[in-house]
Protein backbone atom coordinates (compact mmCIF):
# COMPACT_ATOMS: atom_id res chain seq x y z
CA UNK A 1 0.00 0.00 0.00
CA UNK A 2 1.59 3.76 -1.00
CA UNK A 3 1.73 5.64 1.62
CA UNK A 4 2.77 9.62 1.00
CA UNK A 5 5.28 9.61 3.78
CA UNK A 6 7.67 6.82 2.92
CA UNK A 7 7.74 8.32 -0.48
CA UNK A 8 8.75 11.43 1.34
CA UNK A 9 11.16 9.38 3.64
CA UNK A 10 13.74 8.48 0.60
CA UNK A 11 16.52 10.81 0.16
CA UNK A 12 18.83 10.06 -3.06
CA UNK A 13 21.71 11.06 -1.53
CA UNK A 14 23.97 10.77 -4.64
CA UNK A 15 23.59 8.35 -8.14
CA UNK A 16 22.30 5.08 -6.68
CA UNK A 17 22.86 5.93 -2.77
CA UNK A 18 19.46 5.87 -0.76
CA UNK A 19 18.87 7.28 2.10
CA UNK A 20 15.14 5.94 3.95
CA UNK A 21 14.33 7.69 7.05
CA UNK A 22 11.26 5.58 8.90
CA UNK A 23 11.58 4.01 12.08
CA UNK A 24 14.55 2.73 11.16
CA UNK A 25 17.50 4.81 9.64
CA UNK A 26 18.29 2.80 6.42
CA UNK A 27 21.01 3.10 3.53
CA UNK A 28 21.24 1.36 0.13
CA UNK A 29 24.55 2.01 -1.65
CA UNK A 30 25.73 5.36 0.22
CA UNK A 31 28.16 7.23 -1.31
CA UNK A 32 28.95 10.94 -0.94
CA UNK A 33 28.06 11.17 2.34
CA UNK A 34 28.17 14.77 4.29
CA UNK A 35 29.28 15.12 7.88
CA UNK A 36 29.64 11.98 9.97
CA UNK A 37 26.25 11.51 11.44
CA UNK A 38 26.84 8.06 12.70
CA UNK A 39 23.27 7.58 12.19
CA UNK A 40 22.60 4.06 10.22
CA UNK A 41 20.52 0.84 11.85
CA UNK A 42 20.78 -1.11 8.71
CA UNK A 43 23.42 -0.54 5.40
CA UNK A 44 22.07 -2.89 2.42
CA UNK A 45 24.88 -3.15 -0.80
CA UNK A 46 23.96 -4.28 -3.76
CA UNK A 47 26.93 -5.12 -4.99
CA UNK A 48 31.25 -4.23 -4.53
CA UNK A 49 31.61 -1.64 -7.36
CA UNK A 50 32.92 1.73 -6.69
CA UNK A 51 30.25 3.96 -7.08
CA UNK A 52 27.87 1.50 -4.95
CA UNK A 53 30.16 0.28 -2.13
CA UNK A 54 32.40 3.28 -0.55
CA UNK A 55 34.48 2.60 2.83
CA UNK A 56 34.68 6.06 2.99
CA UNK A 57 31.35 6.64 3.40
CA UNK A 58 30.15 3.79 5.35
CA UNK A 59 32.50 4.93 8.15
CA UNK A 60 30.93 7.78 8.83
CA UNK A 61 27.13 6.37 9.15
CA UNK A 62 28.50 3.23 11.46
CA UNK A 63 27.46 3.61 14.99
CA UNK A 64 27.91 0.53 17.10
CA UNK A 65 24.86 -1.77 16.76
CA UNK A 66 24.71 -1.07 12.74
CA UNK A 67 23.35 -4.11 10.89
CA UNK A 68 25.29 -4.24 7.70
CA UNK A 69 24.01 -6.81 4.65
CA UNK A 70 25.11 -7.84 1.60
CA UNK A 71 25.39 -10.43 -1.67
CA UNK A 72 27.58 -13.32 0.07
CA UNK A 73 30.41 -12.12 -2.31
CA UNK A 74 30.92 -9.54 -0.52
CA UNK A 75 31.65 -10.70 3.36
CA UNK A 76 35.73 -10.79 3.10
CA UNK A 77 35.40 -7.34 1.79
CA UNK A 78 32.48 -6.02 4.15
CA UNK A 79 35.09 -7.61 6.81
CA UNK A 80 38.47 -6.12 5.76
CA UNK A 81 37.65 -2.54 4.97
CA UNK A 82 34.57 -2.07 7.38
CA UNK A 83 35.33 -4.16 10.33
CA UNK A 84 31.81 -5.69 10.51
CA UNK A 85 30.44 -9.16 10.12
CA UNK A 86 27.92 -8.59 7.22
CA UNK A 87 23.93 -10.41 7.08
CA UNK A 88 25.11 -12.58 3.49
CA UNK A 89 22.19 -12.84 1.30
CA UNK A 90 21.58 -14.75 -1.73
CA UNK A 91 18.87 -13.74 -4.59
CA UNK A 92 15.41 -14.64 -4.01
CA UNK A 93 15.76 -14.43 0.27
CA UNK A 94 13.46 -12.91 2.62
CA UNK A 95 14.07 -11.67 6.30
CA UNK A 96 13.45 -9.20 8.24
CA UNK A 97 16.38 -6.79 9.18
CA UNK A 98 16.26 -4.65 12.22
CA UNK A 99 12.66 -5.36 12.10
CA UNK A 100 12.23 -4.58 8.31
CA UNK A 101 11.18 -7.26 6.29
CA UNK A 102 13.60 -7.48 3.58
CA UNK A 103 13.52 -9.14 -0.19
CA UNK A 104 16.30 -9.71 -2.42
CA UNK A 105 16.08 -9.57 -5.98
CA UNK A 106 18.41 -10.56 -8.25
CA UNK A 107 20.47 -7.72 -10.32
CA UNK A 108 22.33 -8.22 -13.63
CA UNK A 109 22.79 -7.69 -16.91
CA UNK A 110 21.50 -10.20 -20.07
CA UNK A 111 24.51 -9.60 -22.69
CA UNK A 112 26.80 -7.13 -21.13
CA UNK A 113 29.70 -8.51 -18.71
CA UNK A 114 29.66 -5.74 -16.18
CA UNK A 115 26.84 -7.55 -13.86
CA UNK A 116 26.67 -11.31 -14.39
CA UNK A 117 23.97 -13.36 -13.34
CA UNK A 118 26.80 -15.37 -11.69
CA UNK A 119 27.69 -13.29 -9.02
CA UNK A 120 24.15 -13.40 -7.23
CA UNK A 121 24.00 -10.01 -6.52
CA UNK A 122 21.34 -8.00 -5.49
CA UNK A 123 18.03 -5.58 -5.46
CA UNK A 124 15.80 -4.96 -2.51
CA UNK A 125 12.45 -4.93 -1.65
CA UNK A 126 12.18 -3.15 1.74
CA UNK A 127 8.57 -2.98 3.40
CA UNK A 128 8.52 0.09 5.05
CA UNK A 129 5.55 0.61 7.06
CA UNK A 130 2.93 -1.22 4.84
CA UNK A 131 4.84 0.28 1.86
CA UNK A 132 7.06 -1.81 -0.37
CA UNK A 133 10.16 0.08 -1.78
CA UNK A 134 12.58 -1.51 -4.51
CA UNK A 135 15.67 -0.67 -4.95
CA UNK A 136 16.59 -2.58 -8.17
CA UNK A 137 20.78 -2.30 -7.63
CA UNK A 138 22.55 -2.09 -11.43
CA UNK A 139 20.54 -4.93 -13.80
CA UNK A 140 18.74 -5.23 -17.08
CA UNK A 141 14.59 -6.08 -17.37
CA UNK A 142 14.62 -9.74 -16.21
CA UNK A 143 12.57 -12.19 -15.32
CA UNK A 144 13.38 -11.64 -11.69
CA UNK A 145 12.64 -8.24 -11.59
CA UNK A 146 9.37 -8.21 -14.24
CA UNK A 147 7.85 -10.33 -10.64
CA UNK A 148 8.58 -7.54 -8.65
CA UNK A 149 5.44 -5.92 -7.07
CA UNK A 150 5.95 -2.80 -5.55
CA UNK A 151 4.47 0.34 -4.30
CA UNK A 152 8.07 2.46 -4.96
CA UNK A 153 10.34 1.49 -7.45
CA UNK A 154 13.82 2.73 -7.51
CA UNK A 155 15.30 2.24 -10.77
CA UNK A 156 18.86 2.80 -12.68
CA UNK A 157 18.11 4.61 -16.44
CA UNK A 158 21.26 5.29 -17.30
CA UNK A 159 22.49 2.94 -20.02
CA UNK A 160 26.03 1.65 -20.41
CA UNK A 161 25.73 -0.44 -17.23
CA UNK A 162 22.52 -0.80 -16.47
CA UNK A 163 18.86 -0.09 -18.43
CA UNK A 164 18.69 2.62 -20.61
CA UNK A 165 15.78 5.36 -19.95
CA UNK A 166 13.35 3.40 -22.51
CA UNK A 167 14.25 0.10 -20.85
CA UNK A 168 13.70 1.14 -16.94
CA UNK A 169 10.50 2.87 -18.49
CA UNK A 170 9.26 -0.81 -20.40
CA UNK A 171 10.07 -2.15 -16.73
CA UNK A 172 7.94 0.51 -14.91
CA UNK A 173 5.20 0.16 -16.87
CA UNK A 174 5.25 -3.49 -16.73
CA UNK A 175 5.49 -4.20 -12.55
CA UNK A 176 3.45 -0.31 -12.15
CA UNK A 177 4.40 0.73 -8.96
CA UNK A 178 2.54 3.96 -7.65
CA UNK A 179 5.47 5.93 -7.75
CA UNK A 180 8.92 5.50 -9.67
CA UNK A 181 12.30 7.45 -9.07
CA UNK A 182 14.86 7.34 -11.68
CA UNK A 183 18.58 6.88 -10.61
CA UNK A 184 22.32 5.79 -11.59
CA UNK A 185 22.68 8.07 -14.79
CA UNK A 186 24.68 11.65 -14.90
CA UNK A 187 27.64 13.41 -16.98
CA UNK A 188 28.98 9.94 -17.94
CA UNK A 189 25.99 7.64 -18.29
CA UNK A 190 22.36 8.49 -19.86
CA UNK A 191 23.09 12.37 -19.47
CA UNK A 192 21.40 14.79 -17.77
CA UNK A 193 18.11 14.30 -19.99
CA UNK A 194 17.96 10.76 -18.77
CA UNK A 195 15.59 11.29 -15.86
CA UNK A 196 13.14 13.61 -18.16
CA UNK A 197 13.88 10.85 -21.25
CA UNK A 198 12.26 7.86 -18.47
CA UNK A 199 9.87 9.95 -17.78
CA UNK A 200 8.05 10.34 -20.67
CA UNK A 201 7.63 7.14 -21.96
CA UNK A 202 6.47 6.05 -18.41
CA UNK A 203 2.44 5.07 -18.55
CA UNK A 204 0.98 8.32 -17.02
CA UNK A 205 -0.50 6.67 -14.43
CA UNK A 206 2.91 6.40 -12.75
CA UNK A 207 4.50 9.19 -10.71
CA UNK A 208 7.70 9.81 -11.84
CA UNK A 209 9.73 11.62 -8.86
CA UNK A 210 12.53 12.90 -10.15
CA UNK A 211 15.40 13.59 -7.61
CA UNK A 212 18.28 15.93 -8.84
CA UNK A 213 20.79 14.27 -6.95
CA UNK A 214 20.36 11.04 -8.85
CA UNK A 215 21.68 13.14 -11.90
CA UNK A 216 25.47 12.12 -10.47
CA UNK A 217 29.57 12.98 -11.52
CA UNK A 218 30.43 10.52 -9.43
CA UNK A 219 31.58 7.80 -12.07
CA UNK A 220 32.86 10.75 -13.83
CA UNK A 221 35.10 11.43 -11.25
CA UNK A 222 35.84 7.67 -9.94
CA UNK A 223 37.56 6.61 -13.79
CA UNK A 224 39.80 10.21 -13.28
CA UNK A 225 41.03 9.17 -10.32
CA UNK A 226 41.80 5.47 -11.80
CA UNK A 227 42.92 7.46 -14.91
CA UNK A 228 45.36 10.16 -12.60
CA UNK A 229 46.82 7.18 -10.88
CA UNK A 230 47.50 4.96 -13.89
CA UNK A 231 49.76 8.30 -15.41
CA UNK A 232 51.54 8.38 -12.11
CA UNK A 233 52.00 4.58 -11.97
CA UNK A 234 53.21 5.33 -15.39
CA UNK A 235 55.86 7.53 -14.73
CA UNK A 236 56.61 5.62 -11.91
CA UNK A 237 57.72 2.87 -13.82
CA UNK A 238 59.54 5.38 -16.77
CA UNK A 239 61.57 6.95 -13.59
CA UNK A 240 62.81 3.42 -12.36
CA UNK A 241 63.82 2.32 -15.81
CA UNK A 242 65.62 5.30 -16.51
CA UNK A 243 67.30 4.83 -12.70
CA UNK A 244 68.10 0.98 -13.05
CA UNK A 245 67.82 0.21 -16.55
Amino acid sequence: MFKQSVLESIEVIDHSGIRINSSKVIYIDPISVSGTPHDADLILFTHPHGDHFSPKDVKKLLKADTVIAAPTSMSTRCRMFLGKEPVPLMPSQSCKLCDIPVETVAAYNIKKPNHRKAKNWLGYILDIDGTRVYIAGDTDITEESRRVSCDIALLPVGGSFTMDPKQAAELANFISPHTVIPIHYGKLIGGAEAAENFRSAVDPHIETDIRPSACSDVLLKMYAKIGAMAVAFGILIFIMEKMFL
